[in-house]
């Protein structure tokens, strides 16, 4: 086993994770913008031109969020000799398109049905209460574009990409070099799954919400695992993050259920294949501290500080790796098939 290897992957991804709001502090002193929180004005009588304005606002956040992220990543990848899109899962890995479209619909088939069919349940009879800002989406009007401008920026179109090139095609990528893609499957699910804050609000609806973001997050992480595509992944991302009216909730429930009775053997195969020799202490310690370093980011604010020396001590540790005789130059492994 490789300590030294598999302690500068860890440190890397969550410096990286925690050091990137740093980044996006000093970006926003650069451009002399005032950050907002787009959601104190979303309510559920906003006006279209409220909406147009917290949608621009919310854009700027997440693009600088995102941009503060792949500030780091993109020099440390460089200096890890990981080039190009395909460092990213930005191709097809050589796989069809047909392919990774349907891996991205029968994984939103398999992994988000329970997801819709806690929203569909908590929109019949109420089975408690979430964020204000998300209550006030589901009950506004959403017979106007500037609603749909909105959710594409915050949920549907621009977040899935972003997301999953940051949890997937970084973090789960980098974990997997040292650890496998087993520990960093279940790693970053945690990492991923409890970043939601909207969800860390103790009641029956966002307890199911929070089991249904982890089954989505091993979904997308398998079909990440198998393909080396971000494809899919976004594409189920995207259909999780659409917005439904009950109507097309029950609609996507009845569709995915069938769906799921045809494709769970061969699923279930993969899912078998990729965890076939996953280390179970392994898979359980990232679990733990993934869940704890996204819990413990929102609540101490000075852990940002301490991300800034994790991300130069996994510098340094990987400094030293290149200088050993004993590791080569890492290769992201392949997929099981």
């Amino acid at each position: 086993m490789n300590i030294r290897g598999r302690l500068a992957a860890l440190v890397e991804v969550l410096g990286v994770y925690l050091a990137g709001r740093l980044v996006t502090i000093q970006l926003t002193r650069l451009f002399h913008l005032t950050p907002v929180n787009p959601f104190a004005s979303l309510t559920v009588t906003a006006s279209n031109t409220t909406l147009v304005t917290i949608t621009g606002q919310l854009f700027v956040l997440l693009a600088l969020q995102y941009l503060g992220w792949l500030l780091l990543v993109l020099p440390i990848n460089y200096w890890h000799r990981r080039r190009g899109a395909a460092a990213y899962g930005f191709t097809r890995a050589g796989r069809s398109w047909r392919t990774l479209i349907v891996a991205g619909l029968v994984t939103a088939a398999l992994c988000l049905w329970p997801s819709v069919a806690v929203d569909l349940l908590n929109a019949l009879h109420p089975i408690g209460e979430t964020a204000a800002w998300r209550q006030a989406l589901f009950d506004m009007s959403w017979r106007r574009w500037q609603f749909w401008l909105l959710t594409a920026v915050m949920s549907w179109a621009f977040v899935p990409v972003v997301e999953e090139l940051f949890f997937r095609g970084y973090c789960q990528r980098r974990l997997a070099e040292d650890w496998g893609d087993a520990a960093a499957i279940v790693g970053v699910t945690c990492l991923f799954t409890f970043a939601h804050v909207q969800y860390l609000i103790f009641n029956p609806y966002n307890l199911a919400k929070i089991v249904s973001v982890l089954l989505l997050a091993v979904g997308s992480g398998v079909v990440f695992a198998r393909t080396r595509s971000l494809l899919p992944s976004i594409i189920s991302h995207a259909i999780g993050n659409l917005p439904m009216t009950s109507t097309w909730q029950g609609i996507f429930i009845a569709v995915s259920l069938a769906a799921t009775v045809v494709v769970l053997p061969r699923a279930l195969r993969s899912v078998r294949q990729t965890f076939a020799h996953a280390p179970i202490p392994a898979c359980a310690g990232l679990g733990i501290i993934g869940a704890g370093y996204a819990w413990a980011s929102g609540h101490l604010p000075h852990l940002v500080y301490v991300a800034v020396g994790m991300v130069l001590l996994a510098v340094a540790l990987e400094a030293l790796e290149r200088n050993s005789a004993v590791t080569a130059t890492k290769v992201y492994p392949d997929p099981v098939t």
